[in-house]
């Protein structure tokens, strides 16, 4: 009789990192966040085609936590470098809290197919 850890698939550690908004930052002129929160996404944009990282984006509704990206590596100080040129961290817009989590080895997000939420996006 097999346990339920024997039934895992082969895990291994990723790093999750958290963007809140750094406290008391001031209201930037629409141009300025503009600019920055480009720069953010093409940032992560890069991340993801380099493979650096798995997926990124928002959380909803607009709370504490902003955003969240997974980076495939297994050590926050990498992580951390990888974060290091991000404009919105750079300008002192966000903040980003990482922590290291263990899931299945080769997690990976197919943008090729649609996931089961998209589907509720699709009208008829």
């Amino acid at each position: 009789m097999s346990t339920e850890t024997e039934r895992l698939p082969p895990m291994t550690h990723y790093v999750v990192g958290l963007f809140r908004p750094v406290p008391g930052r001031p209201i930037l002129p629409d141009d300025e966040a503009a600019r920055i929160q480009e720069g953010h996404l093409a940032h992560l944009r890069r991340l993801r085609e380099s493979g650096e990282s798995i997926t990124s984006g928002p959380l909803e509704p607009d709370t504490e936590i902003r955003g969240i990206v997974i980076f495939c590596t297994s050590t926050i100080e990498r992580a951390r470098e990888l974060a290091a040129d991000d404009p919105a961290i750079v300008s002192g817009r966000l903040l980003l809290d990482l922590y290291t989590w263990f899931a299945p080895v080769g997690l990976r997000i197919r943008a090729d197919e649609p996931s089961p939420t998209d589907l509720d996006f699709q009208s008829d």
